[in-house]
């Protein structure tokens, strides 16, 4: 299972970090999430432990404070279904199509695009 692990502080590697959760258990896989310029951490990552280990582990770090930062351990499916609902729940719907390139819709259908007209010849 997945464990996602945020605010992570940038000093710790991906030893460190597998290191500190292997006490709790076989550790499968372990990263840290890197700028692709820079290679520094970005602060969060993930890690791949057994099904039957995760709440454990989640309830020993969730909380935790690591060199001045405190942790946040969640499974990476519940990550990924917060996320998904939280476009959702503000109730922000896109703005219909309609209104574009300046103009505006008025009662009598005036037309107005926006769009400041002069006389003037066209160079012809």
């Amino acid at each position: 299972m997945k464990i996602s692990i945020g605010n992570l502080p940038q000093s710790l590697s991906e030893e460190d970090l597998a290191q500190l959760f292997r006490d709790h258990g076989p550790i499968n896989h372990v990263i840290i999430k890197r700028d692709k310029n820079t290679k520094k951490s970005l602060g969060y990552g993930s890690i791949e432990v057994e099904e039957q280990k995760a709440d454990a582990l989640i309830a020993a770090f969730h909380g935790k404070e690591i060199e001045g930062k405190t942790l946040a351990v969640v499974k990476q499916e519940e990550l990924a279904k917060g996320i998904q609902t939280t476009g959702k729940q503000k109730g922000n719907p896109l703005p219909a199509k309609g209104n574009q390139f300046g103009r505006t819709s008025s009662p009598g259908g005036g037309g107005n695009t926006g769009v400041q007209r002069r006389g003037g010849s066209r160079g012809s």
